[in-house]
């Protein structure tokens, strides 16, 4: 309802009632005001009343001066909440005067209408109140993930951990650019543990593959990074069972602060750069403003948790190895498009991992015991192949004795090694592919009619396997056909023909006379 029609609706009614004969308590009563409203109201005139308002028209409000930037960042962010608006003056004026957060609100409201800027309606999440624990007793870790442009307007994805103590409210937030990882979780707590000066007693996990490898009805089995780290840091796991968010409902509302009062409309420089911010955010807004649903401020409550706290011993654990990446079976690393080339016999199998780790325009890839495997400058655009040439193999040996080897099969080795060398200068690249298919070709044949294959082959300028292969298949059916010829002219004959085939054979005669003429 506008305010000015609001005054004068109130103005009539109050008068209205009062000249009914009810007294200033009763009309106070009802309309349910103060009962100094209602006397003001009827010490005014018409003449008063007109003054009042024309004063409200042209008031000047105590964030006047701040109108535009206001205007402008609900433009860029139109779901921004007011104690996000609040924040954001804080953060951009250093000489912001020190009002009520109900002053902000009301003028970003005003703004709101003013230039019809309304908020996008969103779904309101239902969680359970559940009684306050002792100080020191539990935290909750969760994690978030939102997009962010950067100055080019691109989209950038970040990742979160928020821990926040159970008690006390108190926060802590730490970015990163790669996915969560067991090794991040665990520097992530050792930075929180050191931003709060103290561990808890227990510590509450939703079920997360960074903490949990399987879950059978209350029977956990943690990740081995975790479980190390858990066995040195000896704090309780609580873990949430699936589904349920309502179990850290502290955190789960943590997550969501830092997305819209801290992420939501903010531009993206680097990673370090939004981790100073998110320290800087903690100590100017979550952690000193009054909380929403205790009603403290969560530093002043740490403050006294501190106490109750376990005592804090650094431990090390050495910075974030980086994001686990799989390797290729032609033992690259594929990273925003590109391949990025690993030492030959790096790969495994499927499960074959590496960790990456970015340092400004550099990659790092190391193994998962931390040992340096590469390091390249990052590539722009996407497609491309990065090669190391220390990482390639050195296929020369091999192919020599592939070579030497099927020279070996043929009787003149001389005519064979002249053989091979057309073959490796015709294709270099396949060499090795070409020698294997003439083995495989005369794998267990004739040694004749290998030798005979190559002599035509040089006879022909044919230097390929796949040529060598037809020739040798011509000469195998041409000397085939041949026997097949011999063989028709003799035809077998059956058992029971062979003895008429006998009884039938005359034998050469001779005449009486040469003998007589002999004996003279």
């Amino acid at each position: 309802m506008n305010t000015l029609y609001k005054i004068v609706s109130m103005y009539n009614e109050i008068k209205k009632l009062f000249e009914e004969g009810k007294t200033k308590s009763a009309i106070a009563r009802e309309l349910e005001v103060d009962r100094k409203t209602v006397r003001k109201y009827l010490r005014m005139d018409i003449d008063s009343l007109e003054a009042a308002i024309e004063r409200l028209k042209h008031r000047i409000r105590k964030l006047h001066y701040y109108e535009d930037f206001v205007r402008q960042r609900i433009e860029l962010c139109p779901e921004c909440s007011a104690a996000q608006v609040e924040d954001w003056l804080k953060e951009r004026f250093e000489n912001f005067p020190v009002i009520s957060s109900r002053t902000v609100f009301s003028f970003v409201q005003y703004v709101r209408k003013k230039y019809h800027l309304f908020k996008p309606a969103v779904s309101i999440r239902q969680c359970e109140a559940v009684e306050e624990l002792p100080y020191g007793e539990q935290a909750q870790v969760d994690f978030g993930v939102s997009w962010m442009r950067d100055h080019y307007g691109n989209r950038v994805k970040v990742f979160f951990m928020v821990m926040v103590l159970s008690r006390s409210r108190q926060k802590f937030v730490i970015f990163t650019n790669h996915t969560v990882t067991s090794g991040f979780l665990i520097y992530a707590m050792e930075k929180a543990f050191a931003y709060f000066k103290g561990l808890p007693v227990t510590i509450v996990f939703d079920q997360d593959t960074t903490v949990l490898k399987d879950e059978n009805y209350g029977d956990l089995i943690y990740s081995h990074e975790f479980m190390l780290y858990q066995a040195q840091r000896k704090f309780r796991v609580f873990m949430c069972r699936k589904a349920d968010p309502q179990t850290k409902g502290k955190v789960e509302s943590s997550v969501k602060y830092v997305k819209n009062n801290f992420l939501r409309g903010r531009l993206f420089s680097d990673i370090e750069t939004l981790n100073q911010s998110g320290l800087a955010w903690l100590e100017r807004t979550a952690n000193t403003k009054i909380h929403g649903t205790t009603h403290l401020v969560p530093h002043m409550e740490w403050l006294t948790e501190l106490e109750y706290l376990q005592p804090f011993v650094p431990i090390p654990v050495g910075e974030v190895p980086g994001i686990t990446y799989g390797v290729r079976k032609d033992n690259t690393v594929l990273y925003k498009g590109n391949r990025y080339t690993v030492p030959t016999g790096t790969y495994q199998g499927p499960d074959t991992k590496v960790f990456l780790k970015i340092d400004q325009e550099f990659i790092h890839i190391s193994d998962l015991n931390e040992n340096q495997l590469a390091c390249f400058a990052m590539e722009q655009g996407k497609g491309k192949l990065i090669i190391n040439n220390d990482h390639r193999r050195d296929k020369t040996a091999k192919i020599d004795t592939l070579e030497k080897e099927l020279i070996l099969c043929f009787s003149n080795q001389e005519l064979a090694a002249s053989f091979t060398d057309r073959i490796r200068k015709r294709f270099p690249r396949y060499a090795r592919d070409q020698f294997s298919q003439i083995r495989k070709t005369i794998q267990k044949q004739d040694q004749g009619l290998v030798d005979q294959t190559l002599a035509k082959c040089l006879d022909l300028q044919l230097f390929s396997s796949g040529e060598f292969k037809d020739v040798f298949e011509y000469l195998n059916r041409s000397s085939k056909k041949e026997l097949v010829h011999m063989l028709a002219d003799y035809k077998p004959m059956m058992p029971g023909e062979q003895l008429d085939q006998i009884l039938l054979i005359k034998p050469q005669q001779s005449h009486v006379m040469d003998y007589q003429r002999l004996m003279k």
